[in-house]
């Protein structure tokens, strides 16, 4: 529960209705009090009777009116003029629901940005540790890569260039031989 339902408010819509109920009210107050006094002998103290009772009114209802929103205003913070829009509780209660919402959004993605990284990094390292113990030792450093090196099959380096050479040698040959000159308007015969 926020802060703002810690207290509930007495709403009403507007300034008048808040008089027409107390006008409503010292009516059937006053209503009560005569029908009273014209039971009972107590006419001749009619007069302080009435002082007492709008004094306890008055009193109540200045007790009520900081526990009062008229319009979904504070009653303490509306102006004398009285003249502002409607207010709609409802859209007023989820735009401070969604505020609250947000928020736990906010909290979630903060946690989430200061555990996801330590797990990932964790997870990282372990996983290159495993890597590590599952590759083979490297005994030489390969810094000399310029002389010939022997592959794992006993080529030379040199051996393997020959090959490229003979291969785009061929390549250019066959290149060659698939080209065919068009002299004028005769036609080549290309069956084998």
């Amino acid at each position: 529960m926020d802060s703002r339902e810690d207290i509930p408010r007495v709403s009403v819509d507007t300034v008048h209705d808040w008089q027409r109920l107390r006008s409503n009210c010292k009516n059937a107050a006053l209503a009560h009090l005569q029908a009273q006094i014209g039971a009972t002998s107590l006419g001749d103290e009619q007069d302080t009777l009435l002082s007492h009772m709008n004094q306890f009114i008055d009193l109540s209802f200045g007790t009520a009116q900081p526990n009062l929103r008229v319009n979904g205003h504070n009653y303490e913070a509306l102006n004398d003029k009285g003249d502002m829009e409607p207010f709609d509780e409802a859209l007023d209660r989820r735009i401070w629901s969604l505020a609250d919402t947000r928020l736990q959004w906010h909290r979630r993605i903060a946690e989430t940005r200061r555990s996801v990284p330590l797990e990932l990094g964790t997870s990282i390292s372990s996983i290159l540790d495993q890597q590590r113990a599952n590759d083979p030792e490297i005994t030489e450093p390969l810094d000399d890569l310029g002389e010939e090196v022997l592959l794992k099959t006993g080529e030379s380096f040199q051996h393997i260039q020959e090959a490229i050479s003979k291969t785009s040698a061929l390549f250019e040959e066959l290149d060659q031989a698939l080209k065919f000159p068009l002299i004028g308007d005769s036609k080549v015969d290309l069956s084998l």
